[in-house]
C-alpha cells in the first residue's frame, strides 16, 4: 500500500475542520495523541494502518483519495466536492454527474463518465 502523506494530511485537516472539531478532540475520538495528530496533518509522520483506517471511517474519507491520488490532489476546492459528494443520494449524483458533463462539453472537453 502507497500512502501519500500529504493527500492523506491535506485530507485529514480538511474534514477535521469541516466538521469543526478541534485537534484535541479528533485525537480523542482516533485514540492518538495531539502531537502525532499534528505531525499527520503537517506530513511530517505516516499513519498507522490502524490510525488510517479509524480516520477514514470516523471521518468519512476516501481511501482511494489517499492510495491513488491524482493530479486534483491537493485543490483545496477539488478536496471540498470529493468530500461533500459522500453526503449525496443517488439522485443528487445524478444531477451533479449531468451537470458536470454539461459544463465539459460547453468547454469541449469529452466526457470521462461513458
Amino acid at each position: 500500500m502507497a500512502l501519500y502523506p500529504k493527500q492523506f494530511g491535506t485530507m485529514l485537516k480538511n474534514a477535521r475542520a469541516d466538521r469543526k472539531l478541534t485537534q484535541e478532540e479528533l485525537a480523542e475520538r482516533l485514540d492518538i495523541s495531539v502531537s502525532y495528530l499534528k505531525d499527520l496533518e503537517h506530513f511530517r509522520n505516516l499513519p498507522s494502518y490502524e490510525v488510517f483506517e479509524k480516520a477514514i471511517h470516523y471521518l468519512n474519507l476516501s481511501a482511494d483519495a489517499v492510495l491513488y491520488p491524482n493530479q486534483n490532489a491537493n485543490n483545496d476546492t477539488y478536496q471540498k466536492i470529493d468530500h461533500l459528494l459522500t453526503f449525496c443520494d443517488e439522485r443528487q449524483l445524478q444531477v451533479i454527474l449531468a451537470t458536470t458533463e454539461a459544463l465539459l462539453s460547453v468547454d469541449g472537453k469529452p466526457s470521462q463518465a461513458e
